[in-house]
């Protein structure tokens, strides 16, 4: 091989040489880039919260009762208090509590097509009203002295005082120069005795009005004894053990002490929610998982391509410094044949 042969292909080897070198160096650079998107993605992995299951104790709170006498007391709520009364008792909280009542009420009912008719008179009987396939009686034809008569006064005293606005409660309000025989009751399937106003056809919520207008809804009203739930809040000196729960308590105003029963109670459409809500984000948090091991598979697959091609290209590379090498030797013998040629 002569000089200028051999220099050329040195040449050659050198520039396919920086040539590796080069992609070799992308190569590195994108494996790096590669890296830092897998470290990218262990990262959200880290980061995600990982759902819990919810647990029936975050749902489950402790209902306290204590009776007085014949009647249950439901105590919703206990606050810490730090309070001293006029006669130095000193109460260490404030308690709302509810208590269940018999009151004697005023109920409103909706007659929905009340199908309300009159029947006129004949020569054996007077003319009446119906509500459906009730009979109604006027008030008027009730003796005023006796126990049925007092009975209806008293349940009409009531709704008065429940449902002043009621027709038949401005009737009643008339006292004794109420017209009675603008007054009906009857009796229904619960055994109430409901009491309606006559009216004309020009007023509704009347019989005559819902003659008129039988698609209208008529409203009656009776008086009937019902349980009613009232919330009430106290000063109280509450008894605890040593486990935190409340064994006693003494209310503000009473020296009576009332034991303290204990159940737990779980809020189980809660806790349904919450389950609910919890397989949703598993099944959110699953797909992320997915989502990030397929993304990093796919990184490390690429990884992988781009490893083999750099140990291709070391392998090109130390062959091509080997030929260089050779190619060296001969340039170098070529150098020293030609020096010697002169000095001689």
């Amino acid at each position: 091989m002569g000089m200028a042969a051999s220099q050329a292909r040195w040449i050659s080897l050198a520039a396919r040489k920086t040539n590796v070198e080069y992609e070799g160096q992308q190569i590195n650079q994108a494996r790096t880039a590669l890296a830092n998107q897998t470290s990218e993605l262990w990262n959200r992995l880290y980061n995600m919260k990982v759902p819990t299951p919810p647990s029936t104790t975050e749902y489950t709170k402790t209902k306290y009762t204590f009776n007085i006498g014949d009647s249950q007391k439901t105590i919703t709520d206990i606050q810490d208090a730090n309070y001293t009364d006029s006669d130095n008792i000193h109460y260490n909280a404030y308690v709302t509590y509810t208590s269940e009542t018999v009151e004697y009420k005023g109920i409103r009912n909706t007659n929905s097509n009340p199908q309300v008719q009159y029947v006129p008179p004949t020569d054996t009987n007077p003319g009446y009203y119906m509500v459906g396939t009730r009979k109604l009686t006027c008030l008027n034809d009730i003796d005023k002295n006796s126990d049925e008569y007092a009975t209806y006064t008293t349940a009409l005293d009531q709704i008065l005082k429940d449902w002043p606005d009621a027709l038949v409660s401005k009737e009643w309000a008339k006292g004794s120069g109420a017209d009675l025989t603008n007054i009906y009751f009857w009796k229904d399937n619960s055994g109430e005795i409901n009491f309606v106003t006559k009216g004309d056809a020009s007023t509704p919520d009347t019989l005559q009005y819902c003659i008129s207008h039988p698609d209208e809804a008529l409203h009656s009203y009776y008086a009937d004894s019902q349980n009613v739930t009232k919330s009430l809040s106290k000063y109280a000196i509450v008894e605890y053990d040593t486990t935190g729960r409340a064994t006693s308590i003494q209310l503000e105003g009473s020296s009576a002490v009332y034991e303290l029963n204990t159940t737990s109670i779980t809020d189980d459409k809660a806790y349904n929610d919450a389950m609910n809500q919890y397989e949703y984000n598993k099944q959110v948090y699953e797909k992320k998982v997915q989502d990030i091991n397929a993304k990093t598979e796919q990184i490390q697959t690429e990884d992988r391509t781009l490893e083999l091609r750099l140990k291709q290209l070391d392998t090109e590379q130390n062959a091509l410094q080997t030929e260089m090498d050779a190619v060296h030797k001969v340039i170098s013998k070529n150098i020293e044949g030609t020096f010697k040629t002169f000095e001689s």
